[in-house]
């Protein structure tokens, strides 16, 4: 099976070939065929023994702001939060890292200089801290352009179709 996956647009694609295991839009597509209204980061791959989940955002209009900033960090926190609770029901025990990937011409102006901050306040970095808690939930999130996605993780390339 191909471990080469496009974003919704058609527009973009990812190379995780070289990741131990990889979805691309099955867990959406699992999450409508049970007629759920969850929703699912478009890529996960595992890396060193971690899932990486991969949400990705293309604002190509060099004028492109995202207008409710709230209900933009919500819906990324949610598809973070559906998507954990699939891997976590489906015995997939690993800490899961969550990079956004955005494609804008001024990436700071789409998403904020503030949105990294805010949206990790919202994840469970804290909650795993209690001690009825064994595993890490979480090790980091990321707000990544695509160019520096690709200087981080050269091994899963990233760019136009």
């Amino acid at each position: 099976m191909s471990a080469i996956y496009r974003d919704e647009s058609e527009t973009y694609e990812i190379n995780l070939e070289a990741a131990g295991w990889s979805a691309g839009g099955e867990l959406q597509d699992k999450f409508r065929a049970a007629g759920s209204f969850l929703n699912a980061v478009d890529w996960i791959a595992e890396v060193d023994g971690n899932l990486l989940l991969i949400e990705f955002k293309n604002y190509e209009a060099p004028d492109a702001i995202v207008a409710n900033r709230e209900k933009f960090y919500q819906n990324i926190l949610r598809k973070y939060y559906f998507s954990a609770y699939y891997l976590l029901a489906s015995g997939q025990q690993k800490t899961m890292n969550y990079i956004l990937v955005a494609e804008a011409p001024n990436l700071d102006k789409v998403i904020g200089k503030r949105a990294q901050s805010s949206i990790q306040r919202r994840l469970p970095f804290d909650l795993q801290q209690n001690p009825e808690i064994p595993d890490v939930l979480i090790d980091f999130f990321k707000i990544l352009s695509v160019s520096e996605w690709n200087i981080q993780y050269p091994m899963f390339p990233l760019g136009r179709c």
